[in-house]
Order: structure tokens, then sequence, then C-alpha cells
């Protein structure tokens, strides 16, 4: 069985971590897997939304420490395997395709930077968060030490990535991190409820905001920059379409990526 499953309804792709056995740890295998069906996700002109959760008890509970234990992987492999974690991170955050991280159970380690990454995260009332990597003599990747201090502050992403606490979907929710808070049993209801709303956007703005998002350019750029987005918006169908579905007061059908 596949480390990720697949499922598409409509204009949304739902990709669930398979491995509830291990409640999600991370593996080669599945990294590998989640970046070939994000890549594809992104590139599919009928996909404008990606919701990423687990199968079981848990979003991800991080790495597989038992893989790691066992001493099987040589320096090169365990390179290899670093890599690949950066990649899935870096896919989730610089594809145009808007991603929703519905969180289930524990998200920890590799698992919160996997939630953390996507641009919206949504977690059931039971889940808990945690970066625990320097509590165990590790330290933590996909880009987090620059991600989450823009999320939540410096002050704070100081406590979680060095005291290394659990915190909860509400906690979240309060520092801004979380979009919202699901009952757990209504978790993936929520969650693609907001993937219905993303996919109704017009997708190449959807695409060129995150990319601006993500550059935090400086004031100075911002505003050199953003005339210049728009210009190139206002020569795309997309654009022509908003405008005419505005003046006539319907519902925009946009062609797609």
């Amino acid at each position: 069985m596949s480390t990720v499953l697949v499922n598409r309804s409509g204009s949304v792709a739902t990709l669930a971590l398979n491995r509830p056995e291990r409640l999600n740890a991370v593996n080669e295998e599945l990294y590998r897997v989640l970046i070939v069906e994000l890549v594809a996700a992104d590139s599919d002109p009928d996909i404008r939304c990606v919701v990423l959760t687990g199968t079981g008890r848990a979003f991800c509970v991080g790495a597989d420490l038992k893989a790691h234990k066992s001493g099987a992987r040589t320096p090169a492999e365990q390179a290899r395997y670093l890599d690949l974690g950066q990649r899935a991170c870096e896919q989730i955050q610089t594809m145009g395709t808007p991603v929703v991280a519905a969180v289930n159970g524990y998200a920890l380690g590799a698992g919160a930077e996997l939630a953390v990454s996507a641009d919206f995260l949504v977690m059931a009332e039971d889940a808990q968060m945690g970066f625990p990597e320097v509590s165990i003599g590790t330290f933590v990747g996909g880009g987090v030490t620059n991600r989450l201090p823009r999320l939540v502050g410096l002050r704070r992403a100081t406590d979680l990535l060095i005291l290394g606490d659990r915190f909860t979907g509400k906690e979240a929710l309060d520092w801004g991190l979380a979009h919202s808070v699901a009952a757990t049993d209504l978790l993936l209801e929520s969650a693609n409820e907001l993937a219905e709303t993303l996919s109704a956007k017009a997708p190449l703005a959807v695409a060129r905001m995150k990319a601006a998002l993500r550059r935090n350019d400086p004031l100075d750029v911002a505003f050199a920059t953003e005339p210049r987005e728009l210009l190139e918006l206002m020569a795309t169908r997309d654009w022509a379409e908003g405008v005419a579905a505005f003046a006539e007061r319907r519902a925009p059908t946009f062609e797609g990526k």
C-alpha cells in the first residue's frame, strides 16, 4: 500500500500520509511519494487546492527513530534522507497551488515542519504539535528557523524551538499560527470547506501572492514589484473574467493554472 493516499474530488486533491502503524513517521519512501504527489497536484490544471493530512491516530509524529537508531544509514544515506525532508517542505511552501494542512492527533518534529509549511493550518481540538528536536540533541528542518519566527514572532518561536513544549490547536489559533480549530470528527470537513473556498480563487493570482508573501520583500521592493505583478495579471484571461464577473454580479469561472 502506498505511503501517501491520494483522493481527488473536484478541484481538491487530498494527500494522506499513510503509515498508520508507525503514526505516519516519515521515512525515505514516504518523502519520495509525497514529493511526487505534490508536484503532480501542482502541475494539474484542474487541481486548485491540496489538503494534507494523516491516516489513523496522527498527522505525523516525525522521523522514524527506529530507522535512525538502527545505524543502517551511511553518512551519505543520512544526507539523502535529510534532503528529501527539505525538498518536501520546500515543495509545499513554493508550489503555486495553496496547501491546507489538516492536523489530526500529533504533528511532531518533521510532522510539525510539514504542517507549518502549509499555507493554511486547520487543527483538530485534540491535536498537539511540537518541535522536540533540541530536547533529543538534533535539529529542525523544513526552513522552520526562517518560517516560524515570521508566523509567530521571534520570542514565541524561540520558546517553541528550544524549550520544545507541545501546543494545542487553541494555542496555535491564539498565536496566529493556525487558521482554525475544528472538532476532531469534523476536521476534514472543515479543511475541505476551506479548500473549496480557496479553489474558487483565481489560481494565477493565488500563486503570485504565495510567492510574494514567501519573498517577504523590503517595503521599497514591494512598492516596485506589486505594480508589475498587477500589470502581468491584467494581461490574463483570469483578470478579464474576474472584472467581468464583478460587474455582472456573478461568481467568476477562472481558466486554471
